[in-house]
């Protein structure tokens, strides 16, 4: 029957009471009128997209019936136009069906309306609804309403359509691929590799049913897991041509890029397909701003330690040109952990709370650990032990830890260091109890995770078994050629075990060697660590000299657990040539930072130290006060005293607002002022104690 293409509406009715619809539908279920019962349950079932039109076609019936029909029942209340007054009354329509004829009902709307061009939504909800989709055209419809679900988020109708049609396709490559999107819809939820969609995507990756355009996709997923042989099968796939092509070039060679930075053991067994990727040039127009080609040229840039300026340009750049989806989320997590290599902790920290707040209100679970973690690690080398401590559990706690596969290292590092250095050496021992996959030490993860054992068993007291650890990290970073200090300065981390020991040759090799990595002390943020570290080789005056450089350069940064222990240190150093003077502010400065940034472990060993005479009344001399301050808190301080705001004090610096707030708070601390207004008076009365005292020498 040829089909009209809108018809007359009909008038609509008086608002009526619900008791009447009740009444009334109750007499149109349970009455003798059998035909005007199956117009109104077709036009119930037709919903919004409801005409006489159409629903004289589903049911094979002359369009002046419907029409009579559908008059008689906007008399009754029932309809208003050509639909259903209210949802409600469609459902009640419905609710009495059998099963068999509600499939059958949606089964053919969704035919007629796939017939009369209606959107794939449309279509699709009748065939969700009928639970049953044959022929190809079905499996079309599902798979475009799957996409347009998913770009919405509304997983659960995604999941829905894509299992649908997975029933529905009759090819076994098109199954495969939609067992690709289907794992990807789980894995944002919960990526565990024992759903049966997990069983479907192994199955055809084996039998080589995978698509090429999913094969990539695969790779990352068998990885995640740690399925490396089924990721090395798909690799070789690739490798053989199911993967390459022009469109694909700019996300295989972010895979690859990816793959040497987080999975550096898949790399040796497919030369071919590493040799000359990712690619510096020759992309096509298309690809110019695709973020995979984006964060490919970011990767490189971090390997071959182009200026941290510009490698956090590039990182921001992406941030800032891409929003997190299933096919972004490695490329932003490259862009967030090239930010806190670079030491832009303050700009990884902001971000990383922006995309974790992003998942946290789109329903992505996985995605919400996964930023956690990288803020856990950011806030860890900013020395905030307790926001460490706490996005490292939020990380493990998001999901089921035992789905994190691989990517469990990272939250369980953080918050094995956040642990000792707060003093609650149970609770990192007890993480570390925790089963990990075995194939955690085939990738990156191993590294910190390594690292941060043998920082515990350091603090625990059992350096050989911190000499064996950190060993392994640093024997796996140069057999995997990701021998950078910005991923994990191990050699730092063996000098203190070789003074444990008390091995002060060994420990002198280690930092010699680390500084000599890094290019000298002040090109890196771990050189006043290794300088402290150098210091506790030399003698006394030699380790003033040294710990005193240390200090000026940790000021400058952000740790102030780091900071706190070298003042220590210094504070000790001064003890020890009998200039107990001096050693009283440094040890003061230092209680206060540790307690400040929870480090309970080095406020225990403040404790122990010998306590100093303190002078009854003797405020601390303004010049001191202003020496107190680093170089970057100075500047920061002067123009804020100029009456600068905070905005334009970080446009002129180059910084971020956070980070102008935070040295302000630090100065308001050290100058002891209590507001802005005070920071002028402050600054000047230090200058000139500072001057009289040098016209006084």
């Amino acid at each position: 029957m040829a089909i009209v293409g809108g018809s007359r509406p009909l008038p609509g009715v008086r608002p009526r009471r619900p008791e009447e619809d009740e009444e009334t539908l109750a007499e149109l279920l349970h009455g003798d009128d059998v035909r005007r019962l199956r117009i109104a349950r077709a036009v119930a079932v037709l919903g919004p997209a409801a005409t006489a039109s159409l629903a004289a076609a589903l049911l094979g019936t002359e369009l002046e019936d419907i029409e009579r029909v559908l008059g008689e029942l906007a008399e009754l209340g029932v309809v208003a136009g050509e639909r259903c007054a209210h949802p409600a009354i469609a459902a009640r329509l419905l609710a009495d069906l059998s099963e068999e004829q509600a499939r059958d009902l949606h089964g053919r709307a969704a035919e007629l309306l796939h017939r009369t061009e209606f959107p794939a939504t449309v279509v699709a909800r009748h065939l969700v609804a009928a639970g049953d989709a044959r022929g190809s055209w079905a499996a079309r419809v599902l798979l475009t309403a799957a996409g347009e679900a998913m770009g919405v988020d509304e997983l659960d109708r995604t999941e829905q359509c894509l299992e649908l049609a997975y029933r529905a396709s009759r090819r076994a490559d098109d199954r495969a691929g939609i067992a690709v999107r289907l794992v990807t819809v789980e894995w944002r939820i919960n990526p565990s590799d024992r759903t049966r969609n997990f069983g479907r995507l192994k199955a055809a990756l084996r039998t080589g049913r995978v698509p090429g355009p999913d094969l990539p996709a695969t790779v990352l997923h068998m990885l995640w897991h740690g399925y490396t042989l089924h990721a090395d099968h798909a690799l070789n796939l690739i490798d053989r041509g199911r993967g390459a092509g022009d469109a694909a070039d700019a996300r295989l060679d972010f895979l690859c890029a990816w793959l040497r930075y987080t999975h550096p053991t898949q790399v040796p067994g497919h030369p071919r397909l590493m040799t000359g990727r990712p690619r510096v040039r020759g992309y096509a127009a298309a690809e110019k701003n695709s973020p995979h080609r984006q964060a490919s040229e970011l990767l490189i840039a971090l390997w071959t330690q182009q200026p941290p300026a510009e490698i956090a340009a590039a990182a921001q750049r992406i941030l800032a040109g891409h929003r997190l989806t299933l096919d972004t989320v490695e490329v932003l997590v490259a862009a967030v952990d090239c930010l806190i290599h670079s030491d832009r902790l303050d700009t990884a920290d902001a971000w990383c709370a922006a995309l974790l707040a992003e998942a946290a209100a789109r329903s992505a679970p996985t995605w919400q650990s996964i930023f956690a973690a990288a803020r856990a690690e950011t806030l860890l080398r900013k020395g905030d032990l307790t926001g460490a401590a706490e996005y490292a559990t939020l990380a493990l706690n998001l999901v089921p830890a035992e789905h994190l596969g691989v990517w469990v290292g990272r939250p369980i590092a953080v918050l094995v260091r956040a642990c000792t250095a707060q003093g609650k050496h149970a609770e990192a021992a007890a993480q570390l109890r925790r089963p990990v996959p075995r194939a955690l030490f085939e990738s990156r993860f191993a590294l910190p995770y390594l690292s941060a054992y043998g920082e515990h068993c350091l603090a625990t007291g059992h350096p050989e078994d911190a000499l064996r650890h950190i060993r392994r990290c640093g024997n796996l970073m140069h057999e995997w050629n990701l021998d950078f200090a910005w991923l994990v300065p191990w050699r730092t981390q063996m000098a203190a075990a070789w003074l444990a020991l008390g091995q002060q040759w060994q420990a002198q090799t280690f930092v010699t060697a680390h500084l000599d990595l890094i290019g000298g002390a002040e090109a890196h943020h771990t050189g006043g660590t290794a300088l402290r570290l150098l210091a506790a080789t030399s003698d006394a005056h030699r380790r003033v000299v040294l710990l005193r450089r240390a200090v000026a350069l940790l000021r400058a940064g952000a740790d102030e657990v780091e900071l706190a222990t070298a003042l220590t240190d210094l504070g000790d150093a001064y003890r020890a040539i009998g200039d107990v003077d001096r050693a009283r502010p440094l040890l003061r400065e230092a209680a206060r930072l540790a307690e400040g940034a929870g480090a309970q472990a080095l406020r225990g060993r403040l404790r122990g130290v010998r306590p100093l005479p303190e002078p009854a009344a003797a405020p601390v001399p303004a010049s001191a006060r202003l020496d107190a301050l680093s170089p970057a808190e100075r500047r920061v301080a002067e123009l804020a005293a100029h009456g600068r705001r905070n905005r334009e004090i970080a446009a002129e610096l180059d910084i971020t607002t956070s980070t102008v707030e935070q040295h302000l708070t630090r100065v308001y601390r050290k100058l002891s002022v209590a507001r802005r207004s005070e920071l002028r008076f402050a600054l000047v009365a230090g200058e000139g104690a500072d001057n009289t005292r040098t016209a006084v020498g």
